[in-house]
């Protein structure tokens, strides 16, 4: 689960005695900049199946807890490792960070018995009432958000009149990468004085879409990512499938970006409280709000500030890990 892995890993160390941590992650040894080739991911998940049914067995844990994923190879690694965990009468233990999975419940009898009688961890309430309804049994449903990352120093003044654009993560369609490309294109033929500039893993970038982009950084170390957000002004996650709560808007609101994105129930209440923008996955949408930015830049990160100031405390990271802590010594 990426970053969010180096914040609840060590608060289940600090709650539990945990047998073994297993690292799900593929290997992209040869390439900064693109993901793992599908014999790497492969290879990641036999040995996670393998390592975790040894776990199962031999460390006898009372609960295995999955970050589980939403779709493809990753989610039948997940599914056969809490099958298993149940057929040893293990407690699985649920962490969704993303929001698509409650559709997949709703539609799939077989999902909705290999999870039944799961503890679950979601982000949002609308991701919880979703799940609720999904026809899942499950033992508990609990809402935990995303930590918000410490807050950034002012970023560094970009050129005046100036419109600094940037995109963190990876670059790919179901992301909406194409989508801000084509945005920032029709910007830069109408005239508008645009700067885009881009850090982390190409999947199905074409060529085409990266010759808008001014500054290709590649993929950051994590001591980086301050230094990428003091040069950007404005932040847009134009994706094509419901989001859950990315780091990536957590960071742009601490940053002091103007944020846009397509509304998730993930990140509902960042949306309800006007903490970020809703856009559509298409170029109109996009180019509209950067156009928006451009003519007041200063008004709409004012009222996205002001929204974000009320609603941060329930971000805090003290207070999400207390909440975590607190759904253990009760799940346990």
């Amino acid at each position: 689960m990426g970053r969010a892995a180096e914040f609840f890993t060590p608060v289940v160390e600090s709650q539990c005695r945990v047998a073994a941590v297993i690292c799900l992650s593929a290997d992209r040894a040869g390439s900064d900049r693109f993901e793992a080739s599908w014999f790497a991911k492969a290879r990641a998940a036999a040995a996670a199946l393998m390592r975790s049914a040894h776990m199962l067995v031999v460390g006898s844990p009372h609960a295995v807890y999955v970050p589980i994923s939403q779709w493809g190879l990753p989610l039948l690694r997940d599914l056969l490792i809490i099958v298993f965990a149940k057929a040893l009468r293990r407690v699985p233990v649920v962490h969704l960070h993303g929001a698509q999975l409650p559709a997949r419940l709703s539609l799939s009898r077989t999902l909705r018995i290999a999870l039944a009688g799961a503890h679950w961890i979601v982000l949002s309430e609308e991701v919880a009432a979703e799940v609720n309804a999904s026809g899942c049994r499950t033992e508990s449903v609990t809402v935990i958000r995303n930590p918000a990352p410490p807050a950034l120093p002012s970023g560094v003044p970009g050129p005046p009149g100036t419109l600094r654009i940037g995109w963190l993560g990876t670059m790919c369609r179901s992301k909406g990468f194409d989508v801000l490309c084509d945005a920032v294109d029709q910007l830069k033929e109408q005239g508008a004085r645009v700067e885009f500039r881009v850090a982390g893993m190409r999947l199905d970038v074409l060529g085409a879409d990266m010759t808008c982009v001014d500054d290709d950084l590649g993929v950051l170390a994590p001591a980086d990512v301050a230094s990428f957000w003091a040069d950007v002004d404005v932040f847009v996650l134009p994706a094509r499938w419901a989001e859950g709560l990315p780091f990536t808007l957590l960071e742009a609101l601490q940053a002091f970006c103007a944020v846009a994105a397509t509304p998730s129930p993930g990140c509902a209440e960042l949306f309800a409280q006007g903490c970020v923008e809703p856009v559509a996955a298409t170029v109109d949408s996009v180019a509209g709000f950067l156009k928006a930015c451009c003519d007041d830049l200063e008004e709409i990160r004012g009222r996205q500030q002001k929204a974000w100031g009320e609603l941060r405390p329930r971000y805090e990271p003290e207070r999400v890990e207390e909440a975590f802590a607190q759904f253990w010594r009760k799940a346990m």
